[in-house]
């Protein structure tokens, strides 16, 4: 059951930037007609590793919010990390499985394989797991 509601809950974050417009995407922070050539891969590479290092990062912090509970017994902390730790988990399993073989086909004009559409997927979900977190866990 735990694993059905992490998966719903997951399925939820992920296509919830789908819902919004294609302009509101934070991969859109690279703009392919200011950046010509490699110039705009390479935007894209820097954002992907910087939202991977911030989600990580995020993380770590949300292990360390909760074992500074002092009201949390300490199996209560240990579930609650484990639960995290597997969400994030599942998380990474289905943001590489989308951006590695759904995402490269939904390049601009039947593009099929668009290398670019991958990284800009990679940051898409990204960030919307970050905002997720941050919205229950709060920004550093």
């Amino acid at each position: 059951m735990l694993r059905f509601t992490l998966l719903a809950a997951l399925f939820l974050i992920a296509f919830a930037p789908f819902a919004a417009a294609q302009e509101t995407r934070p991969s859109r922070q690279c703009e392919r007609a200011k950046l010509p050539g490699r110039s705009y891969i390479e935007c894209l590479e820097k954002l992907s590793r910087e939202t991977g290092e911030a989600l990580d990062a995020a993380v770590i912090r949300i292990r360390e919010l909760i074992d500074a509970r002092s009201e949390l017994a300490p199996v209560q902390k240990a579930r609650w990390k484990n639960g995290l730790e597997e969400a994030h988990v599942l998380f990474v399993r289905f943001r590489n499985q989308e951006c590695q073989s759904v995402a490269p086909y939904e390049g601009p004009n039947n593009r099929i394989g668009a290398f670019e559409e991958r990284l800009a997927c990679l940051v898409d979900k990204n960030t919307a797991r970050l905002r997720d977190l941050e919205a229950r866990y709060g920004k550093p």
